[in-house]
């Protein structure tokens, strides 16, 4: 792995090489051979370093990651009832036309929580654009939708990035991780967001790249015991960073907000949603679309999501014999073990390599699969599918700039 991972995680410690090599039980040398990439650091070896400063791995189960609101805008879309057939798996009659003034458009069909904006007089003015936009229950009713046909959000990403690559843009995508409830008398082992307000005033909580913070919740000083202090609670919400940016963080114990839709006390909002604390990381514009393209590579939800707060969180508890800083390890079992994830949103030039590329991994497998129905039906779909494509005029100039380099 890159030595500069481990230059950075030794100068957030605060030690010189020679203090952080007492504590990683190896020599000065070692770490300045590894820091100047003399000698291969190995992810075992970097793993092993990291944990004598309190850093371990997460533990999966403690939580549960959702895709929590999704705005995607496409240039040109003429036929909805197409459109929601093939991506929204739905027929385009279920849907219900409003008036609306949001986002600029002046129509929006809905169909419960799933809306698709247009142009109510879009064929007298040619603009075919929408937004397609899901909130939190929104989700939950497509993934019902995606469940029918044993299809995942990959899937819906997948087909949409096939057809729509170069004419659609991811504007919102929200990913929640639950943190669920271990259980009662097991609650010492939660973490609790109070602590965060607390860690930042000891200096045990950073967050550099986001500048800013806000929180809420309080409650009343007059009730009789304790569980109805704790039953009339508002809940702590703790926010980073500015809503108009690319990356927001929004952190709540979701448990309170549980107990107060329902008029239940949180003891048994617990026990019905499993749910203790929330992690809201909500994405836009570029880094919206960036996370969309690690999703489609292959790199796990959840992975993206804990690597994200990695890249923007460092929470510590107590210092260790040396002066450095100890991660807290309640916090460590829920995102540990996660590099931190940085995300690229500088546009690369397209080139036929990534085209290639994404065909071998994502469509060489249905091709395969055209090629042995062909075989087995004595027909030719595969011969007819590779001749229905045209050349756009785009990629006539690729093919020019190509033949030209080589002569």
């Amino acid at each position: 792995m890159d030595a500069r991972y481990l230059k950075q995680f030794r100068r957030k410690t605060g030690l010189n090489q020679a203090d952080f090599a007492k504590v990683v039980g190896m020599s000065q040398s070692m770490i300045s051979q590894y820091e100047r990439g003399m000698r291969k650091l190995s992810l075992g070896t970097f793993v092993a370093m990291k944990k004598a400063f309190g850093y371990d791995e997460a533990e999966s189960e403690r939580l549960r990651v959702l895709i929590d609101y999704v705005r995607i805008t496409f240039k040109d879309v003429r036929d909805l009832d197409f459109f929601c057939k093939m991506f929204l798996h739905c027929k385009f009659k279920d849907f219900r036309s409003v008036t609306s003034g949001l986002m600029n458009y002046n129509h929006v069909w809905q169909r419960g929580n799933i809306w698709i904006f247009d142009f109510a007089d879009k064929f007298d003015t040619g603009n075919y654009q929408i937004t397609l936009q899901m909130s939190g229950q929104g989700c939950r009713e497509f993934e019902c939708l995606l469940a029918k046909y044993d299809l995942t959000w990959f899937d819906f990403f997948k087909n949409l990035d096939f057809s729509y690559r170069a004419s659609m843009n991811v504007t919102r995508l929200d990913i929640a991780i639950d943190e669920l409830y271990l259980g009662k008398g097991n609650e010492s082992e939660q973490f609790e967001l109070s602590d965060m307000i607390t860690k930042y005033y000891n200096q045990e909580l950073y967050f550099e790249k986001l500048r800013r913070w806000n929180y809420i919740g309080g409650g009343s000083l007059n009730y009789e015991d304790e569980q109805d202090r704790e039953d009339n609670r508002q809940g702590i919400s703790l926010y980073f960073g500015s809503r108009q940016s690319e990356i927001y963080f929004n952190f709540y114990e979701k448990r309170y907000e549980r107990a107060k839709e329902d008029g239940i006390s949180v003891e048994d909002a617990l026990c019905v949603y499993d749910e203790w604390n929330r992690y809201e990381i909500r994405l836009a514009q570029k880094k919206a679309n960036a996370v969309v393209q690690e999703y489609l590579q292959g790199i796990d939800l959840g992975e993206v999501a804990r690597g994200l707060i990695n890249a923007n969180f460092d929470v510590y508890d107590g210092l260790n014999e040396w002066g450095a800083y100890l991660a807290d390890k309640k916090w460590q079992k829920l995102f540990g073990g996660s590099l931190p994830l940085v995300l690229s949103t500088k546009p690369e030039p397209y080139s036929i390599e990534k085209t290639i590329k994404w065909l071998s991994q994502q469509v060489a497998p249905s091709l395969a699969l055209v090629s042995e129905y062909d075989k087995i039906v004595q027909e030719d779909y595969l011969a007819m599918i590779l001749n229905s494509g045209e050349i756009t005029e785009r990629g006539q100039q690729m093919l020019d700039d190509i033949k030209n380099s080589l002569k």
